[in-house]
């Protein structure tokens, strides 16, 4: 059976029978791939550390009939300390989940992937976690196609926009003579903001600074609109919320 080398993180973990694990793998490869653990919850497995969330690694996987199943793996970076803060692991749980709501089985989004070592390497360097968020949202819309248009109103093409508002509905910019009773005002220099950010190489993404006011506004726009993208709520919000 033919081995395979690839680079991945794991995101999310699952105990199977009495001492392995199926892990679910963003990997640069083959995508979001479930990969079968065996027998790593045993003491002294060497797949021990390599079989939790937040561990970026590189696997030898094979392929049986249904499932990957790891023959070896090494660690290249781990992120496991942010799981140990209650706070960051919330944050980075929550970017886990976007990614892994997001992307279906097997589709490749290398993007993806360097955004999320990006901003969980942001995370564990202490950048703050709203800021991270921010951005996250922002970027993996981009990358999976579902930014919004905020460079001209959905319905006219009217660029010069003085005075601006968001449908979620249309998944864009309305002007002032476009808009409808449900969209929402948004700021000039929040449309620009956002779309620095949009533009912003992933390496650069750490220059990127904005006061918690901004931050704020930037949020009614992204949680909502990825919300209605996913059409769903996002988990570990609710968590959140709760403990706060």
């Amino acid at each position: 059976m033919k081995l395979i080398k690839t680079k991945g993180i794991v995101l999310k973990e699952t105990n199977f029978e009495e001492s392995s694990k199926i892990l679910t793998v963003l990997t640069s490869d083959f995508g979001k791939i479930q990969v079968l653990s065996k027998n790593c919850r045993r003491l002294l497995s060497v797949l021990s550390a390599v079989s939790q969330p937040l561990m970026f690694c590189e696997f030898v996987i094979k392929k049986t009939k249904d499932i990957y199943s790891i023959s070896s793996a090494s660690v290249i970076e781990s992120f496991f300390e942010l799981s140990q803060n209650v706070n960051l692991a919330i944050y980075s749980g929550y970017l886990i989940e976007l990614v892994d709501d997001f992307l279906e089985f097997e589709q490749k989004n290398e993007d993806v992937l360097r955004l999320l070592l990006n901003s969980l390497y942001l995370l564990k360097k202490g950048k703050d976690p709203e800021e991270v968020s921010r951005i996250f949202e922002i970027k993996i819309l981009v990358y999976t196609g579902f930014f919004p248009q905020f460079t001209q109103c959905v319905k006219c093409q009217r660029k010069d926009i003085t005075r601006a508002f968001f449908s979620f509905k249309n998944s864009g910019l309305t002007c002032e003579k476009c808009k409808e009773e449900n969209d929402i005002e948004i700021e000039i220099e929040v449309v620009k903001s956002i779309l620095v950010i949009a533009a912003t190489n992933l390496k650069k993404l750490n220059k990127i600074s904005f006061d918690r006011s901004l931050n704020n506004k930037i949020k009614t726009i992204t949680l909502p609109y990825i919300k209605m993208v996913l059409q769903t709520d996002i988990k570990i919000l609710d968590f959140f919320r709760f403990i706060q």
